[in-house]
């Protein structure tokens, strides 16, 4: 696992902030395979308190994630939505004063709309006091909490940021020291910024030729010429072997094809 750099560790500062004083629940939003699931870990391994850690692609609706719920704390599935959720705040003790969200929910955009309602009524209080939630998604999480019915879900909307060059510099410093980060050029920061893994194998895979190579749509926009000259080179090479083939032919033909003999006019003197 890749050790945080600068951006995602003021990430975790930005999250227990707003656990700490937004009083709502709190999304943390990033691209596919940006690195969220690795900054809640960091999170939950530097709090003293434990956090109850679901699923989202795993809960199928708001009893099955209550059912999640009581099953972290131990407690038997008995009773009333309601009246399980009353014993679980009783069980689990809070740390949003220390900005530690109490449920953490990672993939929360594979939740039903249900379920997403479930967790805003638990920081809204509806079922005693009120939970801090952090749910981990993609950016259309935010959309989708934005047109629940019958209310729309106001969250505190927290962004992974990208990778920028320091956070390149300081990973990559530790895995191959010996490159030369600042030759990478800005356009494959921009590219693969979101894509930290990826970012990681495509400068590993230039080795030393990183430093010298063209941005990348530069680089595309070249093969791409090459691809259309070698396509017009091969259909003007088809023509031409049609061109001579019928040649060929026409001048077959005519050796075939017999000659006419001509017929002799005799010259007549003429008569004075």
């Amino acid at each position: 696992m890749l050790s945080l750099v600068r951006s995602q560790h003021a990430c975790i500062e930005r999250i227990r902030s707003a656990v700490r004083w937004a009083n709502r629940l709190v999304v943390l939003v990033g691209a596919p395979g940006q690195g969220k699931t690795v900054v809640i870990q960091d999170l939950v391994l530097r709090t003293p308190t434990n956090p109850l850690c679901l699923e989202g692609e795993l809960i199928s609706d708001r009893t099955d994630a209550v059912l999640r719920l009581v099953g972290l704390v131990g407690l038997r599935p008995e009773g009333s939505i309601h009246e399980m959720l009353a014993r679980l705040q009783t069980k689990h003790s809070t740390g949003s004063e220390q900005g530690i969200p109490e449920i953490i929910v990672d993939d929360a955009h594979c939740l039903p709309d249900d379920v997403l309602q479930l967790f805003h009524e638990l920081t809204a209080g509806a079922y005693g006091r009120r939970w801090s939630v952090l749910l981990v998604g993609e950016d259309q999480l935010v959309s989708r909490l934005q047109t629940i019915q019958p209310m729309a879900v106001l969250c505190s909307v927290v962004i992974l940021p990208p990778w920028d060059q320091q956070d390149l510099e300081q990973a990559g410093s530790k895995i191959y020291p010996d490159q030369k980060w600042s030759s990478i050029p800005s356009s494959v920061l921009q590219r693969y910024g979101s894509q930290p893994k990826q970012l990681l194998r495509l400068v590993d895979e230039w080795e030393d030729s990183v430093g010298s190579a063209p941005d990348l749509p530069e680089h595309e926009a070249k093969v791409s010429m090459v691809r259309v000259s070698s396509s017009w080179m091969i259909g003007f090479g088809i023509a031409l072997v049609v061109l001579i083939a019928v040649l060929i032919f026409v001048q077959l033909s005519d050796e075939k094809t017999p000659a006419r003999t001509s017929t002799p006019i005799p010259l007549t003197p003429n008569n004075q």
